[in-house]
């Protein structure tokens, strides 16, 4: 009888974590609708909470141990630059516990990191971890998701992105297939 009640009492417990999970959704993938930005820290330019819905965003997964996400930050920078007004830019420190290093490094990295910068910490319960590091299947960084008109179009990497696959999204001609084919003809 014991045995009973402990199997159902773990039962119900599972079930009662797994209902009130607070994860935007529970697998994010391409296609998929997202209306707000996770809780951050936001250490650099103009929070962002919601999506809106005319708008683009390239939200860029990186840390400061990650050795390709900062050899990404100059072409980021750089594709920022030419799009400023078009596409919102945000590099999204996760896995890092140490804030003060984080912001030690962007003030000593200040103009290779010229877009929003969001901070969530190392913990696998902060709230970018739980609704979109992991819905998401991601284990490495760097990692670039991009969101047009509430929709995630386009989960990649920074060194897949151009001119030419952002100038589609600004023109509304976007697609993963034409996005794919562009970054492959550019890579050496």
């Amino acid at each position: 009888m014991k045995t009973i009640t402990k199997v159902t009492g773990t039962v119900l417990f599972l079930l009662f974590c797994a209902f009130n999970s607070s994860a935007q959704v529970a697998y994010l993938d391409v296609n998929e609708k997202v209306d707000q930005y996770p809780t951050v820290e936001w250490l650099k330019g103009a929070p962002v909470t919601k999506f809106e819905k005319d708008k683009i965003y390239l939200i860029e997964l990186w840390a400061t141990w990650c050795k390709p996400c900062i050899a990404a930050m100059p072409h980021l920078s750089e594709l920022n630059s030419k799009f400023k007004n078009k596409i919102i830019f945000i590099a999204q420190d996760v896995w890092e516990d140490d804030l003060d290093k984080v912001k030690e490094f962007i003030a000593e990295n200040e103009k290779m990191m010229d877009f929003r910068i969001g901070y969530s910490g190392g913990k696998v319960t902060s709230d970018f971890h739980k609704n979109w590091i992991k819905p998401s299947g991601t284990f490495g960084i760097p990692r670039t998701f991009i969101i047009q008109n509430n929709t995630l179009v386009w989960m990649t990497t920074p060194d897949n992105l151009n001119e030419e696959i952002l100038q589609l999204l600004v023109d509304h001609k976007f697609s993963v297939e034409a996005a794919e084919k562009l970054a492959k003809n550019n890579k050496p």
